[in-house]
């Protein structure tokens, strides 16, 4: 391995992978400098990459790293050649415990308290050497050896994405009540999960800013998902009476008949009302209340300087533009005292974006803390131009972008467009940016999704403006981050599925298996050592089973091929691929209908009510822990949500889904009686 090679590796730099055909690729020269150079590294002059590598394995090999993630009482490590002796002070309760260290097989060791509790612990170390006294710094994060999940129990339920609710409120675009309605019917029949598609902040336009998988920040809400209804009601104004001046949107008879949401227009109508609505709480007198000014006050002392920050840059982005980097340079890099000096000029504004934000948590927190049920999704990843990034520009690879690499699925690979994070720095910075977005993430949810949960082990980074096939992979502290996910999983109660599809290192499953995160297993792939759906036992007790994703056809459209259809049409099949395609599609489910009647739970019909029932009670019969069902399939959709790889060549995110109450309430009540069964 040449010297290049050797600093790349230490980086965590894969140079080279396995395709999904098992080829071996080996990543070009020029891509490995590339990454190294956003790492800060560059070759020396005469030595080349020499001294790169000996700094690089110094830092590597030193005892003490900038944190120390564990579910052992015990800090160990081999000390350096000088090193004489030494004490831990460990910050515990605002009292510092002294603990000295003591030595086993050459390692000295710190053993910690016996009743120690898992979190989070500043450390102090105290190291005599044959030249001076040491004074080092270090984190101890002190995690269970697992997520939270309960034993014996098992989970059925629904998932969906909320903008896509089109019920008779005629709100333009489904909301938190309407999510509500959901909630409700599926609690009445026994159902303990609902899934939802991402709703964290975007810029709600078009053509980037309506994906919920390329959100603005994935620590703060998007506030088009308010009921407008729910705050009139506390704010004590009558709709009826004030639709003119307030909520015209509420009578727009019109919004239930369109198939596409439009994103823009639902937010302008939506705004203008929020807006009239922050006039009235400014001006009014709020009775003791979840509106108080004094909780408001309160939510802004919890949220810290943060999000003032956030509610600046959404203020700031209406003037000069939502992509921070074409603004000037004092706002551009964050200059504390520029912000100041926007915010004081423009204070009404700011506090607007704080409203809004102290609205949906306390929404969510009065109608779905408590329920039990509700499942967030975590996405991978956070728009290079928004607010997550612009508040952690040092930890963001802004030359690289995510993606993956040529398959089946993308010949060409996949660009999502958003910057990775830095694993080096991360680490550094005690993980505080990936701990602050797990909490934020479990605040009000019983259950966590994380997309893409691979990227904990390693993500596929391609240099900007390159083709996908010029990335490779590069690996970030897995077992840290895995042990931070079951520290807070603990803490909040939260069951963590991990989106674990497609190619992904058995080490990536054997470490969710350890740490009792769900495997997503998917209908559309399953298949036993014959090529056919595996027996509903042989499902691995940590698994969620689903007929297909948010990224897939409705099980209509697969049954029908619409999706292949579809793809020949957007040329990202050609003719010949659309026709094989179709073909191992039609062997596939003709494998799927011939294990359902094997089974008894089909008898062949040619509606697809009676093979959607058939599908269900399979599912229910699965040894998985959660199963799953997408409102999509629920109320025979044919129509799917995303189609990866395109932008304006389809709506994605935008299909709405009329749902009537009544036939939403029956079809319920039969899938409760399939899954109780």
């Amino acid at each position: 391995m040449n010297e290049l090679r050797k600093l790349a590796e230490l980086y965590g730099i894969e140079t080279n992978y396995y395709d999904i055909h098992g080829s071996h690729i080996q990543i070009e020269d020029e891509v490995l400098v590339n990454l190294l150079g956003s790492f800060g590294e560059y070759p020396q002059n005469r030595s080349g990459w020499v001294e790169n590598i000996h700094r690089k394995k110094e830092e590597i090999a030193f005892p003490i790293p900038p944190v120390i993630v564990t579910s052992t009482r015990e800090i160990a490590f081999v000390p350096q050649l000088n090193w004489l002796s030494g004490s831990l002070f460990l910050a515990r309760e605002n009292v510092i415990l002294e603990i000295p260290f003591r030595v086993e097989n050459h390692k000295w060791s710190f053993p910690l308290p016996l009743d120690l509790e898992w979190g989070y612990y500043p450390l102090n170390f105290e190291i005599r050497t044959t030249l001076n006294t040491l004074y080092l710094k270090s984190y101890f994060i002190f995690t269970p050896k697992y997520c939270y999940l309960p034993e014996e129990k098992n989970f059925w339920g629904l998932n969906l994405a909320v903008y896509s609710l089109n019920t008779r409120r005629k709100q333009g675009i489904g909301d938190l009540q309407d999510l509500r309605l959901v909630s409700d019917l599926l609690q009445k029949y026994g159902g303990n999960f609902l899934g939802i598609l991402p709703i964290h902040l975007l810029e709600n336009r078009m053509p980037y800013g309506t994906s919920p998988y390329y959100p603005m920040d994935r620590l703060e809400w998007n506030p088009i998902y308010l009921p407008l209804e729910w705050i009139a009601q506390i704010l004590e104004i009558n709709l009826e009476h004030n639709s003119t001046e307030f909520c015209s949107l509420l009578n727009d008879q019109s919004s239930q008949n369109r198939s596409l949401l439009d994103y823009e227009s639902a937010w302008k109508g939506k705004d203008q009302i929020l807006r009239n609505f922050f006039q009235i709480w400014q001006k009014k007198a709020i009775k003791p209340s979840s509106l108080s000014k004094k909780s408001f006050s309160d939510f802004l002392t919890d949220g810290g300087k943060r999000i003032i920050h956030s509610a600046f840059f959404q203020a700031y982005a209406l003037k000069q533009g939502w992509d921070f980097r074409s603004w000037p340079q004092d706002f551009q890099r964050g200059d504390e005292e520029a912000i100041a000096q926007f915010i004081n000029k423009n204070h009404e504004e700011v506090n607007y974006f704080l409203f809004l934000q102290w609205l949906m948590e306390i929404y969510l927190k009065t109608y779905f803390q408590s329920s039990n049920m509700l499942a967030f999704d975590l996405p991978v990843g956070t728009s290079p131009t928004g607010i997550e990034s612009w508040l952690n520009q040092d930890l963001f690879v802004f030359s690289q972008r995510v993606g993956a690499p040529p398959d089946d699925f993308s010949p060409a690979g996949q660009n999502w467009g958003f910057p990775p994070v830095n694993p080096w720095k991360d680490r550094e910075k005690h993980y505080s940016h990936f701990i602050s977005l797990i909490q934020a993430n479990m605040k009000y949810c019983s259950f966590l999704r994380i997309d893409h949960i691979m990227g904990l082990y390693r993500l596929f980074w391609i240099p900007e403006g390159c083709d996908p096939k010029h990335g490779t992979y590069v690996r970030s502290f897995f077992q840290d981050l895995l042990g931070i996910v079951a520290l807070e999983s603990h803490r909040r109660q939260v069951i963590v599925i991990g989106e674990d599809l497609g190619t992904v290192p058995p080490q990536v499953r054997e470490a969710m298996k350890a740490y009792k995160i769900l495997s997503t297993r998917v209908l559309y792939f399953e298949s036993d050592h014959k090529g056919f759906i595996p027996a509903p036992e042989c499902y691995p007790r940590e698994t969620m089973v689903t007929i297909g994703t948010h990224d897939m056809p409705p099980l209509k459209a697969f049954l029908e091929g619409k999706d292949i259809d579809l793809r020949e049409k957007l040329n990202l099949f050609t003719p010949e691929e659309a026709a094989e395609q179709y073909q191992i599609r039609q062997h596939r489910i003709q494998g799927i209908k011939s294990k359902l009647m094997e089974w008894g739970y089909w008898r062949e019909t040619d509606t697809f009510e009676d093979l959607l029932e058939a599908i269900l009670l399979y599912l229910s019969k699965t040894s998985s822990t959660l199963k799953i069902v997408n409102l999509d399939d629920l109320i025979e959709s044919d129509v799917q949500l995303n189609i990866p790889g395109t932008i304006n060549e389809y709506p994605n995110w935008r299909h709405r889904l009329l749902v009537g109450c009544d036939e939403l309430e029956s079809k319920i009540q039969k899938m409760a009686l399939i899954f109780k069964l």
